[in-house]
């Protein structure tokens, strides 16, 4: 076990309260944690074993490198934050928000929004740090006028949720565009703002912001289910009167099953499918990691 040593920058001569992790000694002001955070509030006026000092400090089971990241946002030197990498915004916006610092949160969030990056990666990293979604638009726009669409690692990282949106986004784009009478109608020759009109409704962005992120599930049925999968009934924008919408939902699901299965499509896939003006999905409950968008 190593020794225990102070921190080489942020072990402060005036420093009020001392922290260690991985056995490195932090002293600094204990008035940042105070002013912000009910977490270290509490923690410094209930803890009994521990009272600040460098003989009792508080203990933080986190890297000693992720702290002082953490730390740098106080006391960098230059008062500026451009330049630093999204490894460390990411690191900063973890803690910020597991200790419940709001103001260091959103400045995290607004230094991510400056940090260039694909938008499957963005939609990935802000799902998965709960980040307000709305801010997810114009990645989605990215998406939906993309020629291609998104490969099996990129679906894979979108989740299925997001997967069936874009999906009917896309769908609902073609369908404006065909609309409006281009020749060779696509996604992408709709103008920006529509697209955000359609993004808004699909991704029904108005039902919740910051953390309050909902999770989608497609309309259960009672019928028996067996591991080789089930196979749902995706209304394709425009057939059923209401452009594929319905009141809660951006999908409308029934589980009629299909024509049997290729091998393609019993394999570790999901395929769609066009079938009578319907998107069909096969979802192999235990392997299907991924999607084919296949007609878009």
């Amino acid at each position: 076990m190593k020794p225990i040593a102070k921190h080489a920058e942020y072990y402060l001569q005036d420093g009020n309260v001392t922290f260690m992790v991985e056995r490195r000694l932090f002293r600094v002001h204990r008035y940042f944690f105070e002013r912000e955070s009910e977490f270290f509030r509490n923690c410094f006026a209930t803890s009994e074993e521990c009272d600040g000092t460098d003989e009792k400090p508080y203990v933080l089971d986190i890297k000693s490198e992720d702290f002082a990241k953490f730390l740098w946002v106080w006391y960098n030197r230059h008062y500026r934050y451009e330049g630093q990498s999204r490894q460390t915004w990411l690191t900063i916006l973890t803690l910020a928000t597991r200790w419940g610092f709001i103001s260091m949160r959103e400045l995290a969030i607004h230094q991510l929004e400056h940090i260039a990056m694909g938008a499957v990666e963005r939609i990935a990293l802000y799902k998965e740090h709960k980040i307000d979604k709305r801010l997810l638009i114009p990645s989605y726009i990215e998406l939906c006028k993309s020629p291609t669409l998104p490969s099996p690692d990129e679906a894979d990282r979108l989740q299925l949720e997001t997967v069936l949106r874009l999906a009917a986004a896309r769908e609902r784009a073609l369908l404006r565009a065909s609309e409006q009478g281009c020749p060779s109608p696509t996604s992408a020759l709709l103008e920006d703002d529509e697209l955000v009109t359609i993004i808004n409704d699909v991704f029904e962005m108005d039902s919740a912001t910051g953390e309050e992120q909902q999770e989608f599930e497609p309309a259960k049925d009672n019928r028996s289910e067996d591991s080789s999968g089930d196979w749902f009934f995706v209304d394709r924008p425009g057939t059923n009167g209401t452009n594929g919408m319905r009141s809660g939902s951006p999908f409308s699901f029934s589980t009629r099953p299909p024509k049997p299965a290729t091998d393609k499509a019993s394999a570790d896939i999901a395929l769609y499918t066009p079938v009578l003006n319907h998107t069909s999905i096969r979802l192999p409950r235990a392997r299907a990691r991924w999607v084919i968008l296949a007609g878009m």
